[in-house]
């Protein structure tokens, strides 16, 4: 009686008070409906944080595939043999969704609409058609990207590719088998891309690579940089057409048999477009969720979108990049997988929130490690930052100490207040550890002072006492007008 009267005093009396009261106890105790649309990475991560924060609700995890969570980076691997199977990828199978964290996982099964007011989702089975509606207390869009195509003549051939999912790879695979390839071509240089060349050249088949800018990979690494990797692999046998675009492609009897890139004929067996990645963005546009500059959607720092009790994460939204201080695409798995934790927690009920992204990557191209971190000099000039940069090639070891291999570094600075913008590492091993180390220091906005006074470790069969990336510091200090060493103040997230 005297927890009724604290919770509903000046209710009506009799039959209409018993009803009030009834639904509050109802509206109490009724689990949480979460809804997850996206079963990748990032709506798997969400999913299994929500159960840990609210380990009652009702979690449904959404996915158009017929397979649970799988590593969409490791394709390539898998597609090369360095990975044994394509099954080696997918990350829990579906007893653990369901019996181990209570998950309800519903696979081949596509969201088409947002009903924001009602709160209710509308699917499609993927395999008839059929359709179904639920309601959700907490909605967490992870739809992912797709690959990129292009509208040339005969971009609707048989043995034209775009690689993204599982079935994707199994069935380039097979079609390579089938018609006996000998070389293809894949279109755009960019990490997929390069990822793929390497890949095809590990099963024995020829690659013919064109990319529209003067150097491959452009979005990670400056011209000077990106030519040490393509070098290494022309050697390997990689075959570059650059500042070269895909015009036609030919075929014959249905299939692809040659291509036209910038007014020369190539003949190849299949066509591999590895072109840009867009977000999959349809489903929120049309609820009428806010997107951003660019087209993806936009969401705060709890990645709360506009829609009422509606998150989003991974590749499907824009990032806050706190080098640049602008909203961008880093379609990453660390950067979806943070994102991502942060949206369920929160769609559970928790407080978490995500700081940005600095847009570290890395990746193994013929047997280099290849590392970044902030905008190329290309990018910030286009954004007014006008870097500053310093190059240099220092070796993992010792000169005394064998086994010591090149590491050539890359740094970037801003001239005004001598923030560290940006680093590019390659070298055949360290170049990964290294970046993660200087993405640190841009994330918490240290200067390029600051930067190489931090003490590294040494000892001579692993590191040298003056490490590569603080002598290009030291030299990136030197270059700058003045040393500059101004406490870093910490980062304002703007708009936020």
């Amino acid at each position: 009686d005297r927890f009724e009267l604290i919770l509903f005093a000046g209710a009506p009396s009799g039959p209409a008070r018993q009803t009030v009261i009834g639904q509050a106890f109802s509206r109490s105790f009724m689990p949480r409906r979460i809804a997850v649309v996206g079963c990748g990475v990032s709506g798997t991560t969400a999913a299994f944080h929500a159960r840990k924060t609210d380990r009652t609700a009702e979690i449904t995890l959404i996915g158009d595939e017929s397979l649970p969570e799988y590593s969409r980076c490791g394709l390539p691997y898998a597609f090369s043999g360095i990975v044994p199977s394509l099954e080696a990828l997918i990350g829990h199978d579906e007893a653990f969704y369901e019996q181990t964290n209570r998950i309800n996982l519903l696979l081949g099964w596509k969201c088409i609409r947002i009903d924001t007011h009602a709160q209710r989702i509308e699917l499609a089975r993927t395999a008839d058609g059929r359709e179904e509606a639920r309601d959700y207390d907490s909605l967490i869009l992870t739809t992912g990207a797709r690959a990129g195509t292009l509208t040339v003549p005969g971009s609707d051939l048989k043995g034209v590719f775009t690689i993204r999912t599982m079935g994707d790879i199994d069935g380039l695979a097979n079609y390579l088998e089938e018609s006996k390839a000998r070389k293809v071509a894949i279109i755009g240089a960019g990490l997929t891309g390069s990822e793929m060349a390497e890949a095809l050249l590990h099963r024995g088949i020829s690659v013919l690579e064109a990319e529209i800018v003067p150097e491959i990979l452009p979005v990670i690494l400056d011209s000077d940089m990106a030519s040490i990797v393509r070098q290494r692999a022309e050697e390997r046998g990689v075959e570059y057409h650059l500042q070269s675009s895909l015009e036609e492609i030919l075929g014959r009897d249905g299939r692809v048999a040659a291509v036209r890139i910038s007014g020369r004929k190539f003949d190849v067996d299949a066509v591999v477009l590895a072109v840009r990645i867009w977000p999959n963005t349809e489903l929120a546009s049309k609820a009428g969720i806010t997107l951003g500059e660019y087209g993806g959607i936009r969401t705060n720092e709890r990645m709360e979108t506009s829609a009422r009790n509606i998150y989003a994460a991974g590749d499907c939204i824009e990032t806050y990049d706190r080098i640049t201080r602008r909203y961008v695409f880093f379609q990453l798995a660390t950067t979806a997988v943070r994102q991502a934790l942060v949206a369920g927690v929160n769609a559970a009920g928790g407080d978490a929130t995500y700081p940005g992204s600095t847009g570290v990557t890395t990746v193994k191209l013929f047997d280099l490690e290849v590392s970044s971190f902030g905008p190329t000099t290309v990018l910030a000039e286009k954004l007014g930052l006008h870097p500053v940069s310093v190059r240099v090639t220092g070796s993992t070891r010792l000169p005394y100490y064998p086994g010591g291999k090149d590491l050539t570094v890359k740094l970037l600075a801003s001239p005004d207040d001598g923030r560290l913008l940006g680093a590019q590492i390659v070298g055949e091993e360290g170049a990964t550890l290294r970046a993660s180390f200087a993405s640190m220091a841009g994330h918490l906005g240290l200067t390029v002072g600051e930067f190489a006074e931090i003490e590294t470790c040494y000892s001579p069969p692993l590191a040298p006492v003056w490490d590569p990336v603080t002598i290009a510091a030291q030299a990136l200090l030197r270059r700058l007008k003045g040393p500059i060493k101004a406490k870093a103040r910490p980062v304002t997230v703007e708009g936020r």
